[in-house]
């Protein structure tokens, strides 16, 4: 999943004009790393088509263009009115930026109706409150705080009083130059993961920092994308964490009851064990095991020694739980199963090499 399961990312930069502070070199490097959000199963693998020479060549079907042409202005003012200019003309040469994809799904919203622009954001508080698998509450609580604390987030930056202009590259001002039959194959109204955020073929994310400039400066360059794998740069990974355990099982031998069963739960191994009422009329609660997914295996309670005679902790050989973090291109599941694939092809390679060293031998 880490190293072998194809994306496409930014390869090759043709650096035009560059008078702003960052290195040449630099400001590639952080644009190969920029994620893009279009599915990497649509684009075939630069090299395949060829011409009658032998020799590879770009098409639309392994290839997406990139463009950048961006001069600060000398005043917040005049960079805006320079920028609506520069919009304009990009738009009539067929160049599609971030302000283009959100024009278009604004349009979209509008012809919908029934739908109110505030529905996504009550769609993502509902989703972000959901409890998770390990049930950890304050975690939960913490993470639907930070969700929510950055739906209506601006990413505009702040004038420093007396200080000459900034102005901001972000990935928005990406222009996609779309070739061939791009266009229709990935319209700027769709919605969804590998068709774009907004729409088109465009950045995850629109604010990601690229460069700072000041008044006169100017960036202008065009960056080629092709299909890649994260053995040969990790720009090219789906992931950005992908790893496994075996599942925890554990197994009270002896009955937790009340101050013993309260520190078990609440301190030792929170998520893990719930508090039930007990049978007994000697004690008031008990500790029972509830979910062994939240376990980490970390075996605090052994600290306590009645409590490390009380639970037994091992792990079920068969049983693996993975643990995958998509960078955004592709979900999650989709990732683990284009992993399956890359390892079926990999066992029927080894089989075949297998049958053809038994034939020699024989």
């Amino acid at each position: 999943m880490i190293a072998e399961i194809p994306t496409m990312a930014l390869e090759h930069v043709y650096m035009w004009n560059n008078s702003g502070l960052i290195h040449d070199e630099v400001l590639s490097h952080r644009l190969g790393l920029v994620p893009l959000n279009v599915d990497p199963r649509l684009f075939d693998e630069y090299g395949q088509d060829v011409d009658d020479s032998g020799e590879a060549v770009l098409s639309d079907r392994n290839t997406i263009v990139f463009r950048m042409n961006v001069v600060c202005g000398k005043s917040k003012v005049d960079d805006e009115l320079l920028q609506k200019q520069r919009n304009s003309e990009f738009k009539a040469e067929g160049l599609v930026s971030g302000y283009d994809v959100e024009e278009a799904q604004l349009k979209k919203n509008e012809k919908g109706g029934n739908k109110k622009i505030g529905d996504d954001d009550d769609e993502m508080k509902e989703d972000v409150e959901e409890p998770s698998v390990m049930n950890l509450s304050v975690a939960d609580r913490a993470a639907a705080d930070a969700a929510a604390s950055n739906l209506n987030k601006s990413s505009t930056p702040i004038d420093t009083p007396h200080r000459p202009f900034t102005r901001h590259v972000y990935t928005r001002d990406l222009l996609w130059c779309p070739q061939g039959d791009q266009l229709a194959r990935f319209p700027l109204h769709s919605s969804g993961v590998g068709s774009g955020v907004g729409g088109g073929i465009r950045p995850l994310h629109e604010d990601i920092l690229l460069a700072k400039l000041r008044p006169g400066q100017v960036i202008e360059f065009e960056a080629h994308a092709r299909k890649g794998i994260g053995k040969d740069h990790a720009k090219w990974s789906p992931v950005a964490t992908a790893s496994y355990r075996l599942m925890p099982s554990i197994e009270i031998v002896k009955p937790i009851y009340d101050e013993l069963a309260e520190e078990l739960v609440n301190w030792m191994e929170p998520g893990v064990f719930k508090l039930e009422e007990a049978d007994e009329v000697d004690h008031r609660v008990k500790a029972v095991v509830v979910n062994p997914y939240a376990c980490t295996m970390s075996r605090n309670f052994m600290r306590n020694p009645a409590l490390k005679e009380s639970i037994k902790m091992s792990r079920i050989p068969n049983h693996f739980i993975f643990s995958v973090e998509s960078v955004g291109m592709m979900e999650p599941a989709v990732i683990v199963a284009e992993a399956l694939k890359v390892l079926k092809n990999k066992a029927g390679n080894l089989s075949g090499l297998t049958y053809e060293a038994e034939e020699m031998n024989e």
